[in-house]
């Protein structure tokens, strides 16, 4: 059987290179992975983890999915050299951490360009040919803060809620093209998007014009998160992997909680999978 054409987004560390990893080393190569980075000089980290994969069952494209000519040419080019893209998943993003109010129109721009629109025009750009063969598998790395919002983290909440209804109301028609959308959606997990909310934190917290309201909010709520488990790269790949591509029929929605606090947030989230809504929304658009 012919490898799956697997096209992956923001390779160039955390979640994005071991979820490339992961599938490029797979022992069977049931997968060709097209990894991209938003720019070349980023792959070093990518080709050092991936070794001799490299050209092999794993290929490293620069794309800014920013710039609708990067999409178009990347997607055109795999399906060009491979005939289909069999895959896609989106996990490129950013986070912000900020007092609301003062988050300036153009950070808003640039985080809701990729975390948002940008991820939304690659799908957009790779439907056709799923929708014309009748299958494909689209797999977004979301986050518990699509689904809850999270307090300073507002921009960056609203930007994974509008991805998570994108790709709600998607499913609701793809799927009658046998084309299967899956959420991921961690808690806490120790990435350098991880690492760097921590220096806005410290930023803010010495910034002399903010409210003393506010960095006393944000002061409890970091010792708050400080103290929670905290995931790992390999605890999301291993739902990514195990939950999404090597299912036929997968579910929509992966709330992926450590044990200790996954009984306080399913009361919060009651239902995980968002099997109940697509569900319902395809019978009122009469889907079978």
């Amino acid at each position: 059987m012919a490898p799956q054409v697997v096209l992956v987004t923001g390779c160039s560390s955390g979640i994005g290179l071991s979820t490339a990893r992961r599938l490029a080393q797979d022992p069977d190569q049931r997968y060709l992975v097209i990894a991209t980075v938003i720019a070349i000089a980023e792959k070093v980290e990518l080709v050092a983890a991936v070794g001799d994969a490299i050209d092999k069952t794993i290929f490293i494209k620069e794309m800014d999915i920013t710039k609708d000519e990067d999409i178009t040419r990347v997607v055109d080019d795999v399906i060009k050299t491979h005939g289909r893209i069999d895959i896609l998943i989106n996990i490129a993003g950013v986070h912000t951490l900020g007092v609301p109010e003062r988050v300036s129109r153009a950070r808003m721009e640039s985080i809701f360009n990729l975390n948002t629109i940008g991820t939304i025009r690659l799908t957009q750009a790779v439907l056709p040919q799923m929708k014309q063969r009748k299958t494909g598998k689209i797999i977004n790395v979301s986050s518990l803060a699509g689904k809850q919002g999270w307090p300073y983290s507002d921009i960056y909440s609203a930007s994974k809620f509008a991805v998570e209804g994108f790709f709600e109301s998607l499913l609701s028609t793809v799927k009658s093209f046998n084309i299967r959308v899956c959420m991921i959606e961690p808690t806490l997990v120790k990435t350098r998007m991880l690492q760097s909310g921590w220096s806005e934190r410290n930023a803010l917290m010495s910034d002399d014009t903010i409210q003393e309201i506010d960095k006393r909010q944000l002061r409890l709520l970091c010792e708050v998160v400080s103290g929670l488990p905290i995931l790992s790269e390999d605890d999301v790949v291993d739902v990514l992997m195990t939950k999404c591509v090597e299912v036929d029929d997968p579910i929509f929605r992966h709330l992926i909680v450590p044990s200790k606090t996954k009984e306080d947030l399913e009361e919060v989230v009651a239902d995980l999978t968002g099997e109940k809504s697509i569900a319902a929304v395809r019978k009122l658009i009469g889907a079978v």
